[in-house]
């Protein structure tokens, strides 16, 4: 229904219990300051009867906005009276005692914030392990409401680095999640419990390690292997894998079959290039190899790639592709440049490199792969969201992003967020589209303002190359 007053006193009543699920309740009270003083007080005679610390609603999403408490007055009190006899009332079952777990009703009461073997916490454990006794962050946590007593809550886990020449896109990612839980918290949190967020510095391998005791799902982030006991969602890291891993991106190889399947509608007129490197991204080749022809050419240690590129060029490659780390893909495609050599279909790498910067290099303009989300820059509705909540040029950023607006949906709809949770199901949003545990992939190019959804291989003639540097004993 929508509101075209305010809630009345047992509507309110009702939502704050958690026993009023609609929408549009929690909707009203996230954009009214009268009613969410209302739900601060019933909060605080609800402490005050369980002799329970009260945190007030604050009037916006960062939890810096905390309304600070009001000095009662005499109709508040006579209000506030009336609230006492009512809460006694509904939660007379409760002082009696806890509900047997076999009874029917919300089911949300004892599945968020379960444990790595999925059992759910009680309100005491919640307690001992909250940020405010163990130091660490909670992001959009209990200072924006309070949440009903007897629920667990649905905690959400955050690594990112806090020091070195990564800190910054860190702290970007981390307010960004900060700022999407908090929205959520003022739209009613989850099964009208308040979302939490427990955000662990990558280099602090402890508090890494603690994660799976203290959350539920890990959200984005990047910097740090993943603990094993806790599902992870989206790490904005593709180098991160494993059972209970969701990535965000393809791996290499399917990376590569992705493109070799674009590759086969085109008379290729000659094979792929492929400069070979170490590490994850080499089974780029593989992927292409199982769809197009290739030769190949392995890239020397410290290598400029010059001499990769040009063997490649003189074996008649109609394309290059880089299956190497992001470094050694800038190193080939500036080799490429120097050496005047522009392949009619295009350069390749793998998706590892959106995540580092390859973009800024001029000599990549035109370089393809395939993202599982869309770029921040990019036009649409949940790149626009991912602005207006404070995100820039940081795929990391809106890749954490998306894992927060993910895992909340998952509990919405299921309860405990896990991989086999969301394996039966397609999770869908203007930012991504997740069948069972694989994410969509988009082919996207590197144009003037970061990567690009691409056109179809050979509809658009080569972009210019560069203006070559001249390189001693290399012809073009």
């Amino acid at each position: 229904m929508m509101f075209r007053r305010h809630p009345s006193g047992p509507e309110l009543g009702a939502w704050f219990d958690g026993e009023d699920a609609a929408a549009s309740v929690g909707g009203h009270v996230a954009r009214c300051p009268r009613c969410r003083r209302s739900v601060s007080e019933m909060g605080r005679v609800r402490a005050w009867i369980r002799a329970q610390p009260f945190f007030a609603m604050g009037d916006g999403e960062d939890e810096s906005t905390a309304l600070p408490a009001r000095p009662w007055r005499p109709r508040a009190m006579a209000v506030s009276l009336l609230l006492v006899l009512a809460l006694l009332v509904v939660n007379a079952p409760r002082l009696r005692g806890p509900e047997r777990s076999g009874r029917g009703g919300d089911p949300s009461g004892a599945l968020f914030n379960a444990g790595s073997e999925g059992q759910a916490r009680t309100p005491a454990d919640t307690e001992l392990e909250s940020p405010a006794q163990d130091g660490t962050d909670a992001g959009g946590g209990p200072s924006g409401f309070a949440a009903p007593p007897g629920r667990t809550v649905l905690r959400l886990g955050l690594v990112v680095p806090t020091r070195g020449a990564a800190a910054a896109e860190g702290a970007e990612v981390a307010r960004t999640v900060r700022r999407r839980v908090g929205a959520a918290n003022a739209a009613g949190g989850v099964g009208g419990s308040p979302v939490e967020l427990v955000v662990a510095a990558a280099e602090d391998p402890a508090a890494v390690a603690a994660l799976p005791r203290r959350v539920s799902v890990l959200v984005g982030g990047f910097g740090a292997a993943p603990p094993t006991g806790v599902p992870w969602l989206f790490p904005a890291d593709p180098s991160v894998g494993g059972p209970g891993v969701v990535s965000a991106e393809a791996s290499p190889e399917v990376a590569g079959q992705r493109v070799g399947a674009l590759l086969q509608g085109q008379r290729l007129g000659g094979p792929v290039g492929v400069v070979v490197g170490s590490g994850a991204e080499s089974a780029l080749a593989a992927g292409l190899a199982s769809k197009v022809s290739t030769t190949t050419a392995a890239a020397g240690s410290d290598t400029s790639c010059v001499s990769e590129v040009v063997a490649l060029r003189r074996s008649g490659a109609v394309a290059l592709a880089v299956a190497g780390p992001p470094d050694l893909a800038a190193r080939c495609l500036r080799a490429a440049a120097q050496t005047l050599w522009s392949p009619p279909l295009g350069t390749i790498v793998a998706p590892s490199a959106a995540y580092a910067g390859l973009d800024a290099v001029s000599e990549a303009r035109g370089t393809r792969t395939v993202l599982g989300l869309p770029w921040p820059t990019a036009p649409g509705g949940g790149p626009a969201r991912f602005r207006a909540a404070g995100g820039t040029r940081s795929y990391r950023a809106l890749v954490s992003f998306a894992a927060t607006e993910l895992a909340i949906e998952v509990a919405r709809q299921k309860g405990p967020v896990s991989v086999a949770a969301m394996a039966a199901d397609t999770w869908r949003s203007d930012l991504f589209v997740v069948e069972g545990n694989s994410i969509g992939l988009v082919p996207v190019v590197i144009g003037t303002d970061g990567w690009v959804p691409a056109p179809e291989l050979g509809t658009a003639p080569p972009l210019p190359p560069v203006l070559p540097v001249p390189v001693p004993g290399v012809s073009s």
